[in-house]
């Protein structure tokens, strides 16, 4: 019975479907981009727009009334990293950010970057959680273009190191 155990959890084990880390709607890391392509089909956004073999952005026109604006990221075809942008305000920044500390404790990493470019000052400050393997971060930007806030997932892979 005792040499049947390794065996028998180890089939157990292979039955079982492949865990994903973070997921956002029916997008999950690791998922094929084939897939991801796919699936932004039925999700009717004004634009899909590849950019590379890394990205795909998939956005619908600012004017209309809860526009969404998402970032796909990819390493080897898989999809690693995902963002979004939210309403750009300091006040949802402080929210998330609360909301994610309650959840998830302390931030694991901080990202604050200043630096002047051609067009003026670019400010912001990045903060990510740990959950397993995944980070989870909350990203505001502000800058003379305006401001911006993002929420991410990511994973580490074999083409960047994650939180970036």
């Amino acid at each position: 019975m005792k040499n049947l155990t390794l065996p028998i959890l180890a089939l157990f084990a292979l039955a079982l479907p492949p865990a994903h880390a973070w997921q956002a709607g029916e997008f999950y890391n690791g998922m094929p981009r084939a897939d991801v392509e796919l699936a932004l089909k039925s999700w009717k956004f004004g634009k899909t727009t590849p950019l590379g073999a890394d990205m795909i952005l998939a956005q619908d026109p600012t004017d209309q009334p809860g526009s969404r604006n998402y970032e796909f990221q990819f390493c080897n075809d898989k999809l690693v990293g995902f963002e979004q942008l939210v309403k750009p305000t300091f006040q949802n920044f402080i929210t998330l950010a609360s909301n994610y500390s309650n959840q998830y404790g302390s931030p694991v990493y901080t990202m604050p970057y200043t630096k002047v470019i051609a067009s003026g000052p670019v400010s912001q400050l990045g903060l990510f959680w740990r959950k397993g393997s995944d980070f989870i971060g909350v990203r505001y930007m502000e800058s003379t273009m305006g401001e911006q806030l993002r929420l991410s997932w990511q994973v580490n892979n074999n083409c960047w190191s994650a939180p970036r």
